[in-house]
């Protein structure tokens, strides 16, 4: 039985391969050209995976990537869900690129988040590239030397970032709507810095951006930045959900992530979701992969008892 799952992070790679020891077929959908998701890019040591310690997020990627491409899974890249039916017996996927619809009996979602930010800032950091929305930026690691540095945000992204930069001879400016929401630890190693500032209960500053700075003004006041780094969190890639015939179309939680069960499943029967959509308690690439497997399972048990959708 064909299992399509939407995404080819850790989540999806992980759902991906335990479906073969279950014995479904599955295929996997992804939207860009590369497998791995978000950690593709992600240059920090990753905390949260027992065995591998220090390793990058990109290191993880590499060889997660090198196991996945060595078992038989069909895998389309670039390919975007246009349309999701169903009918008493199977869901039909139309993907971009192919010539028929997919046939499959159970569908996952593992289409992971992306970096939040408001849409002024999304066109503003179109052309300009002092402007860095979300963490995973190899100009973050590369380029950002002895320069000042303004940080929107005020959580755990935001002051880690900003002891980063403070270990790299810049100067970091954190300017938060409201209260820092961060962990305590960060903001206590933060306080101890000179070379940070944490400012709570700042309103997000008008940009100007130049070519080789950003003018931030704020009432009354207006600063100028080397780089400005926007950490306003994440949010879960549900848009593919556009693509779902209203009936099979999961429910969301108050904040906007694919609800589940205990056992990753959503609110539509043999349609499943894994990793970062979901709202987790602690996301992580092995909590991802642990729902990735647990999700396979479920749609095992499932397919296995037979019936209508």
């Amino acid at each position: 039985m064909i299992v399509a799952i939407l995404g080819a992070g850790p989540a999806g790679m992980s759902c991906a391969n335990a479906c073969l020891s279950f014995g479904l077929s599955p295929v996997v959908i992804e939207r860009t050209a590369h497998l791995g998701g978000a950690q593709r890019s992600n240059f920090h040591p990753n905390l949260w995976l027992l065995g591998f310690p220090g390793e990058s997020g990109e290191a993880m990627t590499q060889r997660l990537a090198e196991h996945y491409r060595a078992l038989p899974v069909t895998t389309y890249y670039t390919t975007q869900v246009n349309q999701v039916s169903r009918n008493a017996t199977e869901f039909s996927l139309i993907l971009s690129g192919l010539d028929a619809p997919l046939a499959a009996a159970a569908i996952v979602l593992a289409t992971g988040t992306r970096p939040r930010a408001t849409p002024e800032l999304e066109r503003l950091a179109e052309t300009c590239p002092r402007i860095l929305i979300g963490p995973l930026s190899h100009a973050i690691r590369d380029h950002i030397r002895n320069a000042r540095v303004l940080i929107l945000g005020g959580g755990d992204n935001a002051l880690d970032h900003a002891l980063f930069l403070a270990e790299l001879g810049n100067q970091a400016w954190v300017c938060t709507r409201g209260a820092l929401s961060a962990r305590k630890p960060f903001i206590e190693d933060c306080q101890l810095r000179e070379e940070i500032e944490l400012r709570a209960n700042c309103p997000q500053p008008r940009l100007g951006c130049a070519v080789d700075h950003v003018v931030a003004t704020w009432p009354g006041h207006q600063s100028r930045f080397d780089w400005v780094l926007v950490m306003y969190g994440y949010l879960p890639n549900t848009d593919v959900l556009d693509a779902f015939d209203p009936a099979i179309r999961p429910a969301l939680t108050g904040t906007g992530y694919l609800h589940v069960d205990a056992w990753q499943r959503s609110s539509v029967a043999r349609v499943y979701a894994a990793g970062d959509v979901t709202d987790s308690p602690q996301p992580s690439v092995p909590t991802a992969m642990a729902q990735g497997l647990t999700a396979a399972r479920a749609a095992e048990r499932d397919l296995a008892g037979g019936g209508a959708i």
